[in-house]
């Protein structure tokens, strides 16, 4: 079973599909959570993202486990 704070990330990084740290931290604190790093991190030790090296900089990309949980509500 996933946090909340871990839902929030999944479906932040999964509207976008692919996501810079950076872009990730601002939206994490635009809705008011402060350490979604960590929460990613973990998100992809599960499996639901990976961290890849795109555009120069760490990325975050939702697998296809990701989606499919996201869209089962397998939360």
């Amino acid at each position: 079973m996933l946090s909340e704070i871990e839902i929030q990330v999944l479906s932040i990084i999964g509207s976008r599909l692919l996501m810079r740290k950076d872009e990730l931290k601002s939206a994490l604190v635009e809705q008011g959570f402060s350490d979604g790093v960590s929460v990613a991190g973990r998100l992809n030790q599960l499996g639901y993202v990976k961290i890849v090296e795109a555009v120069g900089s760490p990325c975050y990309a939702i697998t296809q486990e990701g989606i499919r949980t996201l869209k089962n509500g397998q939360l």
